[in-house]
């Protein structure tokens, strides 16, 4: 992918910059959602915490240390794939405008939560037409960000995604893909992120690819630009119509729902 550094870069800034009401919110619930804390039970001899009834002979000869407090241990963190739609519908209405301003951010939260990541985009690349009649797409990949980059490396990729939309939607093999890659990081918790308007799918695949996700331990998060079939295919989705609503009750709510089920 040739992409102007410095438009890219630019573009980045601008899009980092338009910070929507309440996404303060939203980054605190994908923090919560992409690591957790495991108890491992209890700190004796604290000089503050919850009262240990005990200890309280101590206090009577002078000792403070007669409060007890819970150790937590951070748990093992997420590996987070975010697939970008960049068929040629998103160009429509300027879905793959809001697809990068969602991508900006969501990168930037995961940055701040420590959590390795990779940001692809997908469109058709070759077709081919089978002995039978059928034609299949053979999905192309843009590597906006690889597993192995920082987010600071690929700003100006980052900002040049919405240079990018053009021709098919092999849906069903680029989703595949990213599920048999992220299958393979060591991470314990394994999620994908969707991004697309879901033009031309076929729900029964997007079903499949979702019982798959589910078989192999792979959560994934649907968000759908100005569309809500996403919502008939995945378990957890939401319907996004510009960068506000990233910011908003029902994607919170989403993240939540992610994070109890896990």
């Amino acid at each position: 992918m040739r992409i102007n550094k410095q438009h890219g870069d630019e573009q980045y800034a601008l899009t980092l910059a338009a910070v929507p009401n309440g996404l303060g919110t939203t980054r605190t619930n994908l923090q919560r959602l992409l690591r957790s804390l495991d108890f491992v039970g209890w700190s004796t001899n604290e000089e503050s915490g919850r009262l240990n009834r005990r200890a309280l002979v101590k206090f009577a000869t002078g000792s403070a240390n007669i409060f007890s407090r819970r150790e937590y241990v951070e748990a093992e963190t997420s590996a987070v794939s975010i697939l970008i739609d960049c068929s040629g519908s998103m160009n429509d209405h300027g879905r793959i405008n809001i697809a990068q301003q969602i991508t900006v951010h969501l990168s930037k939260m995961l940055q701040q939560s420590r959590v390795p990541f990779a940001v692809t985009g997908f469109r058709s690349g070759d077709n081919e037409t089978l002995p039978d009649g059928q034609h299949v797409q053979t999905p192309s990949f843009i590597p906006f960000k690889s597993w192995k980059h920082s987010l600071h490396q690929r700003t100006a990729a980052l900002g040049s995604i919405n240079q990018c939309a053009g021709s098919g939607t092999p849906d069903y093999s680029a989703i595949y893909n990213a599920l048999d890659e992220i299958s393979k990081r060591e991470e314990k918790r394994k999620i994908l992120f969707v991004v697309t308007d879901a033009s031309g799918y076929d729900p029964e695949h997007m079903k499949h690819l979702q019982s798959l996700a589910d078989r192999v331990g792979i959560t994934i998060v649907a968000i759908g630009i100005h569309t809500r079939d996403v919502l008939e295919c995945f378990v957890n989705s939401a319907s996004v119509n510009d960068l506000s609503e990233l910011a908003g009750a029902s994607f919170n709510q989403l993240l939540k729902a992610v994070r109890r089920n896990q």
